[in-house]
């Protein structure tokens, strides 16, 4: 049996690199959006959901966008995260959930696993839709 390998857990805390990630789809202005894209991801993300592929900040921050406009802003959602994170050797894995802001009632979950550079910014994300 071999010991660990130091320095495995390095980089960001996953839970709160998670908290911020989550807390970026919530965010309503647009100025603090941008800043938290940039704060978060490397200049040459690859952002990937089944059925969007978006590339860079630039792409990230108007996916983003988007989405808060079609699921926060709009219909009135928020997305919150779930326990769990954890992460390891570059690769944070964060569990969330869209709940109707006014019930939280659950109406969708995922699972998105973070891939880190040398950093610490987030280099890929890829998202998975649970429910």
């Amino acid at each position: 049996m071999t010991a660990p390998t130091q320095g495995a857990a390095a980089g960001p805390d996953p839970e709160e690199l998670a908290r911020r990630y989550v807390r970026l789809w919530n965010e309503p202005d647009p100025d603090r959006r941008r800043a938290a894209v940039a704060e978060l991801f490397a200049p040459a993300v690859a952002h990937r959901t089944p059925t969007t592929a978006v590339d860079g900040r630039a792409a990230l921050t108007e996916r983003i966008a988007l989405a808060h406009a079609a699921w926060v802003r709009d219909t009135g959602h928020a997305f919150r995260l779930l326990p769990g994170t954890d992460g390891h050797h570059g690769v944070v894995r964060l569990r969330w959930e869209m709940v109707r802001a006014a019930s939280g009632e659950c109406v969708s979950a995922g699972t998105d696993l973070l891939g880190l550079d040398p950093a610490g910014l987030v280099l890929t994300d890829h998202q998975f839709i649970d429910r």
